[in-house]
């Protein structure tokens, strides 16, 4: 509940509350044991780092969606589904900041760790279509490949 509250208020654009509710559940996630990773809501200590940039991307904040996104390792989340959406957020996070590269590259790795969560995700398929019509010819050519394989476009 505490990250949810950060993360309306980050929605909201309240950077001080948001950040203020992240430290109080990271704080939380501290307390649990090293390996906890609830079955259900995905909490861990593991998942924080994926909080933090849920945070900041919801805030606009490229360059602290990129920093945090530098430190939130998705390798140590146990759930598929839930890194995928860890990717996707970086992936967020990438285009607030104008790397279109990372974007691409990021949400690559989210259809490796869960096609199904791609797949079906809003802010994925928006952002593919999108860099399916970059004037960079292989920007494009990455973004069709990958609208294919998620079933936005016919291969």
């Amino acid at each position: 509940m505490q990250f949810e509250a950060g993360y309306t208020a980050a929605r909201r654009g309240d950077a001080g509350i948001a950040w203020r509710d992240w430290d109080q559940a990271e704080r939380t996630a501290q307390a649990l044991p090293v390996h906890y990773f609830h079955p259900v809501t995905s909490f861990s200590r593991a998942v924080m780092g994926a909080h933090a940039v849920t945070v900041a991307v919801e805030l606009r904040s490229g360059t602290e969606s990129v920093r945090q996104a530098a430190r939130a390792e998705a390798a140590v989340i146990p759930s598929r589904p839930r890194r995928a959406r860890h990717r996707i957020e970086q992936a967020r996070g990438y285009q607030l900041d104008k790397q279109p590269e990372a974007t691409l590259a990021t949400l690559d790795q989210a259809y490796e760790a869960a096609p199904e969560t791609i797949r079906y995700n809003g802010y994925a398929r928006r952002i593919v279509l999108e860099e399916t019509e970059a004037a960079c010819p292989e920007r494009r050519r990455r973004a069709s490949e990958l609208a294919a394989k998620i079933g936005l476009l016919a291969e």
